[in-house]
């Protein structure tokens, strides 16, 4: 939930910036219901999303030119 700061920072540093995010729980709107958030809840999917997550950003790191992976002088 942090991220659009460093996002707005590391732009105004010149950096390019890819940002993703993962929806892991619900939010809970209605203050009369049962429902409660917990950390479990969080837990749980993203280690039921593990593998699909690292297999994205593994993908996204092939398609990256390497003229943007050195560093530049």
């Amino acid at each position: 939930m942090s991220t659009c700061p460093e996002v707005v920072v590391a732009g105004h540093c010149g950096m390019k910036v890819f940002g993703m995010s993962m929806v892991t729980n619900c939010c809970i709107m209605d203050y009369e219901s049962d429902q409660k958030a917990n950390h479990e809840e969080v837990l749980e999917a993203g280690n039921n999303r593990a593998k699909d997550i690292q297999a994205f950003v593994r993908r996204i790191i092939e398609l990256i030119p390497d003229s943007l992976l050195t560093t530049q002088k």
